[in-house]
């Protein structure tokens, strides 16, 4: 089995958007972070450069702890995780990591063979598609791997959110985390 993290030190603490405080949120994010549809389609729509997506790593791995309590999983069960770089015109605005438990992997076996293609355009398409919950967290730049620091700058802090979606009572996690070339 492989490991699959390719932003993180240290997982993220994540905290019920509300009941969360948006303190030191840069002008303009609380939108993005809080933003109740597709987040590929407000990415294409909001900038004129090109979008795409391109993939970190995918394969059956360890969650991250807090990801496997809101699945309702024990951590050592391995799920389904793929992290992927949203970019607009060749530049990183968000990375994201979805996390399913191997059960929803192999119901909703269309989430698995993505590629390069959006999560967001398929997901989307569900008319029973819900979100059941959302967390923020902020990110100090310490709890992120090297590559990931050198492509922020100088901020000392990223935010990102975790949805927790479900389609046909299978239950999953996309978490997107927003870079400073997104907002400034």
């Amino acid at each position: 089995m492989s490991h699959i993290n390719n932003f993180f030190l240290k997982d993220p603490v994540w905290r019920d958007a509300n009941r969360c405080l948006f303190g030191g949120v840069p002008p303009g994010l609380a939108s993005w972070l809080l933003e109740p549809n597709s987040l590929t389609q407000r990415l294409k729509n909001s900038f004129s450069a090109p979008f795409s997506v391109r993939l970190a790593g995918q394969g059956l791995a360890k969650p991250f702890l807090a990801d496997a309590r809101q699945l309702k999983q024990r951590q050592q069960c391995h799920a389904l995780i793929r992290e992927v770089r949203l970019e607009v015109g060749d530049k990183p605005f968000v990375f994201a990591r979805s996390t399913l438990s191997q059960k929803t992997a192999h119901a909703l076996n269309e989430l698995t063979h993505l590629g390069n293609k959006p999560l967001g355009e398929v997901i989307f398409a569900y008319p029973d598609l819900q979100r059941l919950s959302l967390d923020i967290a902020k990110i100090n730049v310490n709890q992120l791997k090297k590559e990931v620091r050198e492509s922020i700058g100088e901020q000392n802090f990223i935010w990102g959110r975790r949805n927790t979606y479900q389609i046909n009572q299978h239950i999953f996690i996309v978490s997107e985390f927003f870079l400073p070339a997104m907002y400034q």
